[in-house]
């Protein structure tokens, strides 16, 4: 048949590594399997892409042997091929699946350290190749300890790259190619068939469980278009800087605000508040002569002026 006119690309299910990183410290990485909420993401994801297919479509599958990309792909055709909710015309025996030890995920090592020192990792990962004045090929080139680098795992998904396109001239290649493997060997794989820039690949954002990345066939110049919108850090970061609060329907009361000559309003306020009584004739009455001065027999004491009835 040739060029098929579909690859598919689907990250693996979620799995115990994901759920829980300390597993790594005991588990190989190759023997991480799905947890039951994985095994429902895969069947789901058998469920997409048979609504995806045409009923005369052959399938070619090739798989990552890491457990939990031989799960996803044992989950995908279960649903494929089931009868339920109706007869599949994709029978289980005409599906080819291959695994292919070229689309494993990036080698971490035989086992992880403890969290402490993965987050040290991360962190010394990330930093990686950072200058005062711009991030310069980071990640791509970090090379875990006793791991590899991204840059290790691009030159091996081009040997595959080769190695497929190759297959394609075959006249019993299917119509529908399908690559169920992991995260970072997905966005290696586009950066290597759509020549990525290394800052592209490194500002791509992660795929998600059982994400499908579709590559369809062009009818005029027979070249894959990428059906996906890629994600990104810059423009999640873009979007996080532009959401603002809702301004609320009920007007807010504005405060006053302070006097240029560094009186608050508080303090004016007691300025202007009214006066006592006593506060206010106080001066007058401190300088008023007492009783014993004043003349009580016949005029008695003047109080603001008035004369006061003697005692």
């Amino acid at each position: 048949m040739g060029k098929p006119r579909m690859i598919i690309l689907i990250r693996h299910a979620q799995s115990e590594g994901n759920k829980n990183r300390e597993i790594h410290q005991t588990v190989p990485d190759h023997r991480v399997k799905l947890t039951a909420e994985g095994w429902k993401q895969a069947e789901a994801a058998g469920l997409k892409l048979r609504s995806l297919l045409r009923p005369d479509d052959t399938l070619h599958f090739f798989t990552s042997p890491y457990r939990r990309t031989r799960e996803t792909t044992e989950g995908i055709l279960n649903a494929l091929t089931s009868s339920n909710p109706a007869p599949s015309p994709f029978p289980r025996h005409a599906i080819k699946v291959y695994e292919e030890p070229r689309l494993r995920e990036q080698d971490f090592g035989n086992f992880q350290p403890g969290s402490q020192e993965m987050a040290r990792m991360w962190s010394e990962r990330a930093e990686y190749g950072e200058s005062n004045l711009m991030l310069i090929q980071g990640h791509f080139f970090y090379r875990i300890p006793n791991g590899e680098s991204a840059a290790d795992a691009y030159d091996r998904v081009s040997g595959f790259n080769d190695t497929l396109w190759r297959s394609f001239g075959d006249d019993d290649f299917a119509s529908v190619c399908v690559l169920v493997t992991h995260g970072l060997m997905t966005r290696v794989f586009l950066m290597k068939w759509y020549h990525f820039s290394v800052e592209y690949f490194e500002d791509l954002r992660n795929v998600d469980h059982c994400e499908f990345v579709v590559m369809k066939k062009s009818k005029e110049n027979q070249k894959y278009i990428l059906q996906n919108e890629l994600r990104t850090w810059s423009a999640f970061r873009k979007e996080k800087a532009e959401v603002r609060e809702p301004e609320s329907p009920i007007p807010v009361r504005k405060k006053w605000a302070a006097y240029q000559d560094g009186n608050d309003v508080e303090s004016r306020r007691r300025q202007a508040r009214r006066k006592n009584t006593a506060d206010m004739f106080a001066d007058d009455i401190s300088d008023a002569p007492s009783i014993e001065q004043a003349n009580v027999r016949n005029d008695g004491p003047t109080f603001r002026g008035m004369k006061m009835p003697a005692l």
